[in-house]
């Protein structure tokens, strides 16, 4: 198989079981990328395939990881016929996606992502991020999958903390697109909701893929007007500038770190007057139903993350100048790109909720 072109986003789903995938894969020109833990869970579904593991969580994200997994492109002489199978969470995806860009400048790359984070949001668009000293995806590229394999029965072995990190991106499409996505996210929370979040694991199947389903059209829609991140794409950065600085200086799970920063936008543009209060108590209320953090106070009483967390800011690779283009959330469906002074951000963060 040809490596496919890098600048546009031609990526095919397919709601299936994982036992189904081997008949969609060539086994002899295959590579599987996964993590010890994911493998352990999944791995007998790729029998004969050759494989390679990647460390767990963020350290795969690291230019120190990526030696190991290139080395193992040489062990198994993989060239540019050959396609990768990042089977695993999002840092597995944006560590396959990236290393596929890279090696002999292009080559194949499939996704069979486990969860529901990387089902609605990592493993898809494109955007393939590495850290490096300590800041978050600043090292990156565009590399699109070719397939996406999404079995929502591997939901069920997630803890729910890491479902609903999921949920916070599907929450954060739900505001972007509008009243009909978010209702279907409040009404899932209602039905099927328990005091630990969406009960995930009884939930009916078809609910989870139709969830799931609605995060990849929203977002797969986006991509295809912008796959470069040059204009509208940077919708999808809702919750990111205080997110990705909150997540970096306190090691909070990813989708919580971006649901309290939709919280902290959501709060920004309410205070600026510019978001009306029950649309403000809708966002913070799904949220909070779906087990996500929405107060600083519940993550830092001391106020020493929001400290660092505000120093991070001036790094946001949305910043130009003294300028962040800022995502700012006006109501359910209206979210606009503005361009905040990062010393009023800064200002916001230290100060908010004291």
């Amino acid at each position: 198989m040809q490596p496919r072109a890098q600048g546009k986003d031609n990526t095919s789903r397919l709601f299936c079981r994982l036992g189904d995938v081997l008949r969609q894969l060539d086994p002899a020109k295959t590579l599987v990328v996964s993590d010890a833990k994911i493998f352990a869970l999944y791995g007998h579904y790729f029998p004969g395939l050759p494989y390679t593991l990647i460390p767990e969580g963020e350290k795969a994200k690291s230019l120190d990881a990526l030696p190991a997994l290139l080395d193992s492109f040489i062990q198994h002489r993989v060239d540019r016929s050959w396609t990768l199978l990042a089977l695993g969470g999002g840092s597995v995806s944006d560590s396959a996606g990236f290393a596929a860009h890279i090696w002999m400048r292009g080559i194949g790359f499939y996704a069979a992502p486990t969860t529901l984070l990387a089902m609605c949001d990592a493993a898809l668009g494109g955007k393939n991020g590495l850290d490096y000293g300590g800041y978050k995806n600043v090292i990156g590229s565009f590399h699109f999958p070719q397939r996406l394999f999404c079995d929502a029965e591997t939901l069920r072995s997630l803890k729910p903390e890491q479902f609903a990190s999921g949920m916070a991106e599907a929450i954060k499409h739900g505001i972007l697109e509008g009243e009909t996505h978010f209702s279907f996210l409040e009404n899932c929370a209602q039905r099927f909701g328990n005091e630990s979040g969406l009960d995930y694991k009884s939930c009916p199947i078809d609910v989870l893929e139709h969830l799931i389903d609605l995060s990849q059209q929203f977002k797969l829609s986006i991509v295809a007007q912008d796959p470069r991140e040059s204009d509208k794409r940077r919708l999808l950065n809702l919750g990111h500038s205080f997110g990705h600085a909150l997540e970096s200086v306190s090691g909070m799970p990813h989708g919580y770190a971006v649901a309290l920063g939709i919280a902290l936008a959501s709060r920004y543009a309410q205070a600026k007057g510019r978001m009306q209060e029950t649309d403000l108590q809708r966002i913070l209320k799904l949220l909070s139903r779906c087990g996500l953090p929405v107060s600083l106070e519940a993550v830092d009483s001391g106020g020493s993350l929001r400290k660092k967390a505000a120093e991070l800011l001036f790094m946001d690779k949305k910043r130009v100048g003294g300028l962040v283009h800022f995502l700012l959330p006006k109501g359910i469906g209206e979210v606009k790109i503005e361009k905040i002074p990062v010393e009023e951000l800064i200002s916001f963060l230290r100060e908010e909720g004291r």
